[in-house]
C-alpha cells in the first residue's frame, strides 16, 4: 500500500514542478467545439426521448464464448 501512495505522491510532485501545460492555460488545440457539438446532439436526443446506456458499449466487445 505504501508503494502505491508513494508513487502517486511522486507523480503529483513531478506534475506540480512541471507547471501547467499549454492546454491547461487555454492555448493549443481544444476539444471544446467537439464537446459543444455532442451536447447539441444530446439535447436533441433528449427532446425526442432517446436515452443512451453508455455502460452497454463495453459488453459489445466481449466474446460470450
Amino acid at each position: 500500500m505504501k508503494k502505491g501512495r508513494h508513487r502517486r505522491f511522486e507523480e503529483a510532485r513531478k506534475l506540480k514542478q512541471a507547471g501547467p501545460s499549454a492546454a491547461d492555460l487555454g492555448f493549443g488545440e481544444s476539444q471544446r467545439g467537439h464537446t459543444e457539438e455532442e451536447d447539441e446532439y444530446a439535447a436533441i436526443a433528449e427532446r425526442y426521448g432517446v436515452t443512451f446506456d453508455d455502460d452497454d458499449d463495453d459488453d459489445l466487445d466481449e466474446d460470450p464464448a
